[in-house]
């Protein structure tokens, strides 16, 4: 048998090989079998003298030349619009009611409940002075707390507008409306506290509804002799501050009482606004005038400052330029139309005292002349401090808050005071004040459980121009000239720079201090759910898996 080749299978049958089937082989001939000569390689020509040989391709040089490719592309390139909607949760970046936590497993049943339990909450911030971001912030954290999606709020000079659009199902919308005004600071304070405790897990639905009844119902911190009072020593304060000797600050203190006894009663009797700021304008001024009369020697724009400044809505101003900060200018053109309408009645009620007195022989007088400051800055800042705190008990504050809102002023004052002495001017150095308030304000509030405008607002009092626009109105209404009309002009458009600049102010100083207060919120939620951690070992005797490990981290 022949040997076997390995490169060939095997058969399995053995038999003779079949030699009529094999091919003889092919004889070539010997031109074609003949190994080919290997052909030469062309020589390269020489390279000229300083010419570099090309480098290789490097893979980490074409990867940074990619790079600055895209990074340049992306800089001559116009950024794409996103066609994606953006969270309303994200609206409250930034505010104290930031990630809010899940307080309660959403059900499908309850979701009308919210949504009337939110336009609660709305209507009563409304009603003690919030302003409308306030408004606004608070209704999007507690429907996501409580696990709402879909969800959108409009705010307007007086209604609240809540539409909830849940997948697959028909919208569904709700207005309420606000048509009464109170203010009221500890209930501001108390209402921010629930919408506190709701985000962070504390409170269920149905408690955070006994809570705001409760807030609802109580009555309000002072008595109303107290606030007659405060509201009386606020006048004469402010009046020494802006240059009143005693014996014109006294008289605003008297003039005052006896403002907010005829204003209180026609408030009772629901008479309008503007009647009745023009019924105190004229009782502020006709009691000047008689006190010039029977021959005291006073300054009567002092006296008449001092018995309006408490009647001036300040709160009101300082939340319509918040508003118009943050996105609400049908709101904040509401506030400013109201506050326009209060300074025309305030300005009727005095013109009609000055003709009264005219038609009467009284000797004519200057309500509208300069004043100036006459204490040292140290005791114009006790004056600024005292203020505050009265302030805050005419605002109805709690009693936490009156110290804090003091020092916060008198440190505002401070650094109000340095930048007048550095000749920054009537416009920009109440823009310095503001900053400082808006920022310690922002701590104090955050520490202190509080929203910022019931710090700020009693703080910033004294920066106000009241008492320019009361000039600016009165040189406009009586004046006899084209002269006198430019200046009252010129008045009022000062005046609404000024304010604008406190409002821009503490805005700034809120968005400064957000680094630290994002970090307090922090500390302030680790140590909540450390309690709970606690209380839940204390009443059940268990402790989550893997103890405050998972909160310290």
């Amino acid at each position: 048998m022949p040997p076997h080749n390995p490169t060939t299978p095997i058969d399995p049958v053995v038999s003779e090989p079949d030699t009529s089937s094999q091919l003889l082989p092919v004889v070539r001939p010997a031109s074609e079998t003949a190994p080919v000569p290997k052909q030469k390689r062309r020589a390269k020509p020489p390279r000229a003298a300083g010419k570099k040989k090309p480098a290789r391709f490097d893979p980490a040089a074409f990867e940074q030349k990619a790079d600055v490719r895209h990074v340049f592309r992306r800089v001559i390139e116009p950024a794409q619009a996103a066609t994606g909607t953006i969270p309303i949760v994200d609206r409250l970046a930034g505010t104290p009611y930031a990630n809010p936590m899940l307080a309660e497993a959403p059900q499908e049943a309850d979701e009308l409940v919210t949504i009337d339990f939110v336009l609660d909450l709305g209507e009563t911030l409304f009603r003690y002075g919030a302003g409308a971001f306030d408004v606004e912030t608070s209704i999007i954290a507690v429907t996501a707390a409580f696990g709402m999606k879909n969800i959108d709020v409009d705010i307007t000079n007086q209604s609240i507008i809540f539409n909830w659009a849940p997948e697959g199902k028909v919208p569904y919308s709700r207005v309420r409306v606000v048509r009464s005004w109170s203010g009221n600071f500890r209930a501001l304070c108390d209402v921010h506290q629930m919408v506190t405790d709701v985000i962070s897990g504390r409170l269920t639905r149905a408690e955070a509804q006994r809570r705001l009844e409760e807030i609802r119902s109580e009555p309000k911190p002072y008595a109303r002799w107290v606030v007659t009072l405060a509201g009386a020593l606020f006048a004469g304060l402010f009046a020494s501050y802006t240059g009143a000797p005693p014996l014109d600050a006294f008289l605003g203190f008297a003039a005052t009482l006896l403002v907010l006894g005829i204003t209180r009663q026609l408030v009772a009797w629901r008479i309008p606004e503007i009647f009745t700021l023009a019924a105190g304008g004229f009782t502020a001024t006709a009691f000047a005038l008689a006190a010039v009369w029977i021959g005291a020697d006073i300054t009567p724009s002092m006296v008449v400052a001092g018995g309006l400044m408490i009647l001036l809505p300040s709160v009101r101003i300082v939340n319509a330029m918040q508003d118009v900060i943050h996105a609400f200018p049908i709101t904040a053109a509401g506030r400013l139309v109201s506050t326009l309408v209060s300074f025309a009645g305030m300005t009727a009620g005095i013109m009609t005292a000055v003709i009264a007195a005219d038609a009467l022989g009284a000797p004519e007088v200057e309500i509208v002349q300069g004043i100036h400051h006459i204490y040292n800055p140290a005791v114009l800042a006790l004056l600024v401090l005292a203020t505050a705190v009265t302030a805050a008990i005419v605002e109805q504050a709690p009693w936490r808050l009156l110290l804090p809102t003091g020092a916060v002023a008198c440190l505002g004052f401070s650094a109000y005071y340095a930048a007048e002495s550095l000749g920054l001017g009537s416009w920009f150095s109440p823009v310095v004040g503001a900053v400082v308030i808006g920022s310690l304000a922002r701590i104090i509030a955050l520490r202190l459980q509080a929203p910022l405008l019931v710090v700020a607002v009693p703080a910033m009092m004294f920066m106000l121009p009241g008492l320019i626009i009361f000039r600016g109105m009165y040189q406009i209404a009586l004046g006899s000239s084209a002269e006198m009309m430019n200046a009252g002009l010129h008045l009022l458009f000062t005046a609404m720079t000024i304010i604008v600049a406190i409002a821009a102010g503490i805005a700034l100083g809120d968005v400064l201090m957000r680094p630290i207060t994002s970090r307090m919120r922090q500390n302030r939620c680790r140590v909540d759910r450390r309690d709970q951690v606690d209380d839940l070992a204390a009443n059940t005797g268990t402790i989550p898996i893997g103890g405050r490990a998972d909160i310290e981290d």
